[in-house]
């Protein structure tokens, strides 16, 4: 059978980023910062699909034209769109286009289809949406696309049925990630990709879910249950992306890589065992480092850890259900510091309790902790979430029909306590407090004494210190003789890119 995936993107959001990429004033990595890689999520049902004989083309509306589109699907015998909640809007013209234009079946699946399916089923843009992990669900669908009677026997559903919504129970997640294929890389240009990326690179996931229950997150695809891949299968798809793509670094797209200690430690020496030198980025809380992992993931190449922060304030934290205190976020910030490792925070604004005393705590935490950069956002309210339900009454209209951006900074809902120009006002005054903290003399002069200071009371950092300089030349050397050498071209930090341009006097 003849399948086409396509991941929706919002034109609106297409088009500011293209404006953002043209500008060259602009900090583009973090305000264009999920416009550019290749969708995970259906590159992993494709891989599963042509396992089982199915022929699969995937489709970015990120960066295809319409008419690519159209092509695709006019090919297809069936259609699969992919939809977060911004692109929600996007997904219904591509569902409405495919059934109306070319008469195929459409499946919809992702966040927005899980939560809201009968935001496309009612507007007769979709035939079916999947709830949840579509791993086993998709080959289930073709196996009986032509039979509607059979539907109800799939679990993990919703469609239309004597003119009502219908859905089936909930088909339990994955349990085996090692089971599942790498990822169908080579149905994408990756160099494509990579030229047009700030931070070249390829991605991956190594793991599914969160335990966490912070209100301000979608858990609906995979409720609050985490699995990942073994070690040696996560140094498998790694050590793939290398000898294939010979990339400038690896994006990990965990939502928390760290979470498994001993499991960390041990694909971090097991990238060393292979002697395999590639640099490598990924996301995590700062309350689950501790100094012996954090050691082993710089050895084996981490240069930049990103942190949810989200708010420096007690009583947010509490609020958003966190699950982190001040305290255990300077403890780690402290070890970050230590071993010499590049850590970003993740500041969300505009919660609904919030009041100007929790900028300032958070204003105070950050000065306090000197991470390497800041990403302040403004909260988007999203279905599925807490405090999406606590913020109804406020919302601007449906989200879904917004086109917002998590980067972008959308106004999707009216803040009880604050202008929508006042939180700007107060993240881009948490950016130059930041700044001020962290950017000028005497903050760099005491960021290398603390890393003195470390490697005296620890003296194996000393040694860290030679073998990851002997392991870094490699990679740059690696780089150099690759087609993205031009990226070390000019002496610049690099992987600190994508922090913003700031301005003290504005």
């Amino acid at each position: 059978m003849k399948v086409v995936l396509i991941y929706a993107k919002s034109q609106a959001i297409r088009q500011l980023a293209a404006k953002i990429f043209a500008d060259q004033s602009q900090t583009k990595g973090e305000l264009a910062r999920d416009e550019i890689y290749p969708p995970l999520g259906i590159s992993i049902l494709a891989a599963e699909l042509e396992e089982i004989g199915h022929e699969v083309r995937l489709l970015d509306d990120s960066i295809r034209e319409l008419d690519e589109l159209r092509a695709g699907m006019e090919w297809s015998d069936v259609i699969g769109i992919s939809s977060l909640t911004p692109n929600a809007r996007r997904a219904r013209e591509l569902g409405k286009l495919a059934k109306e234009e070319f008469g195929k079946l459409v499946i919809l699946g992702g966040p927005h289809p899980t939560t809201n399916p009968e935001f496309f089923l009612e507007a007769d843009a979709a035939d079916i949406c999947v709830q949840g992990e579509g791993d086993e669900i998709l080959p289930e669908i073709l196996e009986h696309w032509k039979s509607p009677e059979k539907w109800p026997e799939i679990q993990g559903i919703t469609f239309m049925k004597d003119g009502e919504l219908f859905a089936t129970p909930r088909r339990p997640l994955v349990k085996d990630i090692d089971a599942l294929p790498l990822p169908a890389y080579h149905l994408w240009d990756i160099p494509e990709y990579m030229r047009l990326m700030v931070n070249p690179g390829v991605t991956a996931i190594t793991s599914r879910g969160c335990p966490y229950a912070c209100t301000f997150c979608d858990a609906e695809m995979t409720p609050r249950q985490y699995r990942s891949m073994s070690v040696d299968k996560t140094v498998d798809l790694l050590e793939h992306i290398m000898r294939t793509y010979n990339p400038p670094q690896i994006i990990l797209f965990d939502d928390l890589f760290t979470i498994q200690r001993k499991r960390v430690i041990a694909i971090c020496k097991e990238i060393i065992r292979r002697d395999l030198y590639f640099e490598w980025i990924c996301e995590s809380r700062v309350d689950t480092m501790d100094f012996e992992m954090l050691r082993w993931m710089k050895k084996a190449g981490c240069v930049k850890i990103a942190y949810g922060l989200e708010s420096g304030s007690p009583d947010m934290l509490v609020t958003m259900k966190k699950g982190v205190t001040p305290d255990k976020v300077r403890a780690g910030s402290k070890v970050n510091r230590q071993v010499g490792m590049y850590f970003k925070f993740f500041v969300l604004y505009g919660f609904p309790s919030e009041q100007k005393k929790d900028h300032v705590i958070t204003e105070e935490l950050v000065r306090e902790t000197r991470p390497d950069s800041v990403c302040v956002a403004l909260l988007q309210p999203i279905p599925g979430t807490e405090v999406y339900e606590e913020l109804k009454p406020r919302l601007l209209q449906d989200v879904a029909e917004i086109e917002f951006h998590y980067w972008h900074s959308t106004e999707t809902f009216k803040h009880p306590n604050f202008t929508y120009e006042e939180l700007h006002e107060a993240r881009d005054r948490l950016i130059k407090v930041h700044h001020a903290a962290t950017k000028s003399l005497m903050p760099r002069v005491r960021r290398k004494l603390e890393r003195a200071v470390a490697m005296l009371l620890h003296p194996e950092l000393i040694g860290d210190w030679f073998e990851i300089r002997r392991r870094r030349a490699r990679h740059l050397k690696r780089v150099a003789n690759s087609d993205w050498g031009y990226i070390y071209e000019e002496e610049k930090d690099f992987v600190a890119q994508q922090v913003p341009t700031v301005n003290m006097n504005a």
